[in-house]
């Protein structure tokens, strides 16, 4: 009888909690994807040159192709490996690099992928030339 007495107590207590105003989402237009994804189109061609090797160790995962694609309001660097090991669980998989997230017109929360698994978020409301000198910047926000 006591242990109900003090659950109770505690369902009926009131706290304060933090509640941050959500921005609404902001959704590009077709025309503002592709103009987007032109716009990354050089720095793509750079990192395949770079990463894509002729011969790669085929005892290891190696990069097959890097691209850029939309999900949604995001917007992905992403590359693609391909596996030939005799314990492999897929033959390809996508790893995705750098995730922008399109909230206004020229602005986006710039966010990148952690070993961890999680998304970390490094900066908000940036541009698109903001994004990219980060991207150039930072060998974490480039593929391998």
């Amino acid at each position: 009888m006591i242990t109900e007495t003090k659950t109770n107590m505690n369902k009926n207590k009131k706290r304060w909690v933090f509640s941050p105003e959500k921005r609404p989402n902001a959704k590009p237009s077709e025309s503002e994807k592709e103009s987007i994804q032109e716009y990354f189109q050089p720095l793509v061609q750079a990192f395949k040159k770079k990463c894509v090797k002729k011969n790669p160790d085929k005892e290891c995962n190696y990069v097959i192709d890097v691209y850029s694609k939309w999900n949604q309001n995001n917007f992905y660097l992403c590359e693609k490996y391909k596996s030939e090991h005799v314990n492999r669980i897929a033959d390809e998989f996508e790893a995705k690099v750098v995730r922008l997230k399109y909230v206004g017109k020229d602005c986006f929360d710039f966010s990148y992928f952690r070993h961890t698994g999680q998304w970390h978020l490094v900066a908000e409301g940036i541009s698109l030339k903001e994004c990219q000198e980060m991207i150039l910047s930072n060998p974490n926000f480039q593929p391998l």
